[in-house]
């Protein structure tokens, strides 16, 4: 027994240490299990938070990107972009068109490897390896622009989950020591996320103002509260008269520099209390206080053409920027965000139609033309395909010999209810809605077609002008569209004549000289119309591959009379002369007009004195005439 005994006293005092050593161990091991539960929880946790701050990111950034895309603005995209590089972990963005291509992006680290996706879903969120693809769609009011994808590297998610992969107690308190300290760390660097998201979604990059967004939600606190109080305010929607032009010729860094002088100056003119909104490419929004007269809109008008009053200096060159101005109060002409921002629109459009760089404010009429240009400009399409387009040929006379030379073609539109549209009501919408190009090529084909079956008919010895559009010119269609109408028709190149304003020339005189060089190439003339209206110098004249100038009507109207339209006729006329250009003058009305140009040696002359547009079987009886053509060509007999 006593051995037996023996025996087991060192068992049983092996067994306390044992059962302690296990008791340690359970309790480790259930500290660890812990911190294992704890780290798959925290894990999944941060992994879903994460994809949610990518995808609020990733959404903030396609709405800040929409204005860009709309634009064509890729330096202020790539700009936009580069805001993700407040957070490390974004390693990449890209931002996509409608068509998938790339329009801008931005690379954390050149070394970075981002395989894209080339789907188009809405709010996508894919996880891999290493890295988390957000993507998010771009949308401007209604319109689907394109998409911006966002790829967030994760490694610091597996960072923070390793540190827990410890096996001993002492291991796993010191994980969950450092897990403590790593999420106040997190929690520190979300709240700075959060207000870079903030300043991101409400501040507009360029120029530092609050943006389109903070602009609605501004309008939406002010409509609630006056409404309550009775009060009224007022909105004034600002558009810059002809921006594109310092982009297309200075370069769209000059273009912000302009946005950012003048963001600047609206603040400092504004009267306390006012504030103003960068409302996307070159519209600025302005909401201010009224005191129930118009004085306030009268005021807020002043600022912004004070403003605009002074030059900017930019690379060197000297700018004088122009805007036109819209403003309408609540509640007097709209009660609701949407009806403010559509009067305020329209009264800016009633500027601009009377001339821009103008003020104008808001009456029901404006809604009404607002709404006949949205009808004209849906009906312009339909007015293409129903075949609703036709031309009408004014006669271009030779002043010593008083005979026809050639005519210039003149789009008339042919509603079936409206009858007869001028070109007035509808060649501005088509510019800015770009139906121009479809209309440019529609008139090409006409007018060649023309051409060919006058040839055909024996009436080959004149030429015929037809007008090009700066779009056509900028947009690098003109050449093809010219070659595609003469191939088609047949006509003789050497009859046609290209007609390009000198504005056309401005916006990007390198590609437009390249495509006047190239209609030369296929024995097509080239005129210059409306000459002495535009920004181009004289002397850069004999640069450009032309063959006549065309004196605007402007001049023309009060001559002789006036000595300062005599004196810029007489230097244009004689500049072209010496540079062996002909000149044209159009508008001309009068007999004393006629011998005045003609004694300034003006080539040819177009106007009611010669005859009016008409159409192409009315022109018939002034190709059958021979010698000079009386200054009444309608009492010809056929």
């Amino acid at each position: 027994m006593k051995l037996l005994w023996l025996q087991a006293k060192p068992k049983r005092e092996r067994l306390g240490p044992r059962l302690t050593r296990a008791a340690m161990g359970a309790a480790a091991l259930a500290l660890l299990v812990a911190a294992l539960i704890f780290n798959t929880y925290h894990y999944a946790s941060r992994r879903a938070e994460m994809a949610e701050a990518a995808l609020v990111q990733a959404r903030i950034t396609a709405d800040a990107l929409s204005a860009a895309l709309m634009f064509g603005d890729v330096n202020t995209a790539t700009e936009v972009l580069g805001f993700l590089k407040a957070s490390p972990d974004f390693s990449a963005a890209v931002a996509r068109g409608v068509d998938n291509a790339v329009f801008a992006s931005y690379l954390h680290k050149p070394a970075d490897h981002v395989s894209w996706s080339n789907g188009r879903g809405e709010g996508m969120v894919q996880w891999d390896d290493d890295h988390l693809h957000v993507r998010a769609p771009i949308v401007h009011d209604t319109r689907l622009l394109g998409h911006v994808e966002v790829v967030l590297g994760v490694q610091s998610l597996r960072r923070e989950s390793g540190v827990f992969a410890l096996t001993s107690l002492g291991a796993a308190l010191v994980a969950l020591a450092m897990a403590y300290a790593l999420a106040r760390g997190v929690r520190r660097a979300i709240d700075r996320t959060e207000e870079q998201l903030h300043e991101l979604a409400y501040v507009d990059p360029v120029t530092g103002l609050h943006n389109r967004r903070a602009a609605k939600e501004q309008l939406q606190a002010c409509i609630q509260r006056h409404a309550r109080s009775g009060e009224g305010f007022g909105v004034m929607l600002l558009d810059l008269d002809d921006f594109s032009t310092i982009n297309d010729s200075l370069g769209h860094a000059a273009g912000d520099e302009v946005l950012r002088t003048l963001a600047r100056r609206l603040s400092e003119t504004l009267k306390a209390g006012n504030q103003a909104f960068r409302f996307g490419g070159d519209e600025f929004i302005v909401v201010f206080d009224t005191d129930g007269t118009h004085e306030a809109a009268r005021q807020a008008g002043a600022a912004a053409q004070l403003a605009l009053s002074a030059s900017i200096q930019v690379g060197g060159f000297e700018i004088q920027v122009r805007g036109s101005a819209g403003i309408a109060e609540f509640p007097h002409h709209a009660r609701t965000e949407s009806e403010l921002l559509g009067a305020a629109d329209a009264a800016m459009y009633s500027a601009k139609h009377a001339g821009k760089n103008a003020v104008a404010m808001y009456d029901e009429q404006m809604t009404d033309a607002s709404r006949q240009r949205l009808r004209t400009e849906s009906e312009l399409s339909r007015a293409l395909g129903n075949g609703e387009f036709g031309l009408v040929y004014q006669p271009i006379i030779d002043m010593a010999s008083r005979t026809m030379v050639g005519v210039e073609a003149l789009l008339r539109w042919h509603h079936p209810q409206r009858g007869t549209v001028s070109p007035a009501a509808f060649i501005p919408i088509a510019e800015s809605s770009g139906l121009i190009v479809e209309l440019g090529r529609h008139v090409l084909e006409l007018a060649t077609r023309q051409i060919a079956s006058w040839e055909a008919e024996g009436f080959g010895d004149f030429y015929v002008a037809v007008n090009a559009s700066a779009r056509q010119l900028r947009d690098g269609l003109l050449l093809e569209q010219v070659s595609s109408a003469l191939q088609s028709s047949g006509a003789d190149p050497s009859r046609l004549e290209i007609e390009i304003t000198e504005h056309s020339l401005v916006d990007d005189h390198d590609v437009a000289v390249r495509t006047l060089v190239s209609l030369r190439g296929l024995g097509v003339r080239v005129a210059i119309d409306d000459f002495g209206t535009g920004l181009s110098s004289l002397a850069y004249l004999r640069r450009l591959p032309i063959d006549k100038l065309k004196i605007d009507r402007g001049f023309v109207r009060e001559l002789p009379g006036n000595e300062s339209d005599a004196a810029i006729v007489t230097a244009i006329a004689s500049m072209a002369h010496a540079l062996g250009l002909r000149v044209v003058a159009e508008g001309i009305e009068t007999a004393a007009q006629r011998e005045y140009l003609a004694g300034l040696r003006v080539d040819f002359g177009q106007g009611y004195l010669f005859g009016r547009p008409m159409p192409a079987v009315d022109l018939r009886k002034l190709l059958r005439h021979v010698g000079p053509l009386p200054t009444a060509p309608a009492t010809l007999d056929a």
